[in-house]
């Protein structure tokens, strides 16, 4: 929480009553609500008033000003829709991290739905992106659970979200948070035609379908996750996409609103597994067959040979991946020390095209082939997950380890593992 925001909680604390108009955060407020939870947790509510008919509560985990985001939420407010605030992360005073929200109980959700019925008697929608649709999936269920009276809650937008468990092991199928299988409220998932869990859809819906959910897809075309938190005028297709955030919001709102209301919570599995700590390469055990590369090179002049006779590191990665970015000088330092060695490495590129490559290595140097994953497809069959995700392979073509964030690859660790591969080939 900033200063802004401990300054004013102590300020309600004090019994003093706020009009506010703006916030240093550099979003606007009309007024503030604060909702206390058992453990007298204070859950901070920002309001934007609206004539309308229609209340959405926004569920954020981001601190830092993103003007597109902000530019929207005021064209939401400006469409007569009254707008909600709530950033649980700064009130629980957890660091922001995607286990930190994976994690959230939905508590809190759910006092901000019962403050949403109590303070308005407008039509109530809830929205969140990325991992925070996961702790609104749970305070929509506890609240479910204990709300007697009439529901004015409508349902659920999930913007590009992300539902599943723990993060996985490199190379191992992501599993989805019990959560899903227990939600049969109604919702609409949006997902950007190039985001990251794009393939994954289809299970994720079955799932939501199976617990009896009235679930709608909306596919954002040519766009990818976190469409509306890019800076504005960056890409023409965001800035179309994310103008249409209002009138879509609208829409749903109506869609949802005719849907029947869930008249039983389903039980929740607890039995989910445990978070993977990986610190380095993870060894593999068996025989794990490395699926094939058939994908185009950036300029066109590699063919990928394959993995016999070399160890082959594949890197899949992203431009638009900070992690991927920062670990490149070293994935270079490690193609330079092992020339002349029979080591391949190649990088595999998810769904950004070659402009948008070259453009990137104008300015950063990538001293290795860059493939083209232009549908996705090539990533979903390496089952990633994460990006990056990196595999070793051995002059049989079986992955040996693998890893599911960034490393420094210049290291007497890395370098030992590599040279115990090379090592199997005398």
């Amino acid at each position: 929480m900033g200063k802004w925001h401990r300054r004013l909680a102590a300020l309600l604390f004090a019994g003093v009553t706020l009009h506010l108009t703006s916030f240093g955060s550099g979003h606007a407020a009309d007024r503030y609500i604060q909702v206390k939870l058992q453990d007298d947790t204070e859950i901070n509510v920002e309001v934007a008033d609206a004539a309308g008919s229609l209340l959405i509560v926004w569920f954020i985990d981001h601190d830092e000003v993103r003007p597109q985001f902000e530019a929207m939420l005021k064209a939401v407010n400006a469409s007569g829709i009254e707008v909600w605030r709530v950033d649980l992360l700064a009130d629980y005073f957890l660091p922001r991290s995607n286990e930190s929200v994976r994690t959230l109980s939905g508590e809190g959700v759910a006092a901000v739905i019962d403050a949403a019925h109590e303070h308005s008697d407008k039509t109530i929608l809830l929205a969140a992106y990325d991992r925070m649709p996961l702790p609104l999936l749970r305070g929509v269920r506890r609240w479910s659970a204990a709300f007697q009276g009439e529901s004015r809650l409508a349902g659920s937008i999930l913007y590009y979200p992300n539902l599943f468990g723990p993060p996985p092991l490199a190379g191992e199928s992501p599993l989805l948070d019990p959560v899903v299988a227990a939600s049969n409220y109604p919702l609409v998932i949006v997902q950007p035609e190039t985001g990251s869990q794009r393939w994954r859809l289809n299970d994720l819906m079955q799932a939501f379908w199976s617990a009896g959910a009235p679930a709608y897809v909306s596919l954002v075309p040519e766009v990818r996750d976190w469409f509306f938190m890019h800076p504005p005028g960056a890409d023409a297709r965001e800035t179309r996409a994310t103008a249409a955030v209002p009138r879509e919001i609208t829409k749903f709102a109506s869609l949802l609103q005719s849907e029947p209301k869930p008249e039983a919570v389903i039980e929740i599995d607890t039995g989910s597994p445990g978070r993977a700590k990986v610190s380095g390469l993870v060894p593999f055990t068996g025989q794990l067959p490395a699926p094939p590369l058939n994908l185009s090179e950036l300029e066109g002049g590699y063919l990928f040979p394959g993995y016999q006779s070399k160890i082959t590191l594949i890197n899949f990665w992203a431009t638009w991946c900070p992690p991927c970015v920062e670990e490149l000088p070293s994935l270079n330092r490690l193609k330079r020390r092992l020339a002349g060695q029979p080591f391949n490495l190649v990088s595999v590129d998810f769904r950004e095209t070659a402009a948008e490559l070259r453009q990137f290595t104008k300015k950063i140097a990538v001293e290795f082939p860059i493939m083209l994953d232009l549908d996705g497809q090539a990533s979903l069959a390496w089952r990633v997950f994460s990006f990056p995700s990196s595999f070793l392979v051995d002059h049989r073509g079986n992955i040996r380890y693998s890893i599911n964030r960034a490393i420094d690859w210049d290291t007497p660790e890395v370098y030992a593992i590599v040279e115990s591969l090379l090592a199997e080939m005398k």
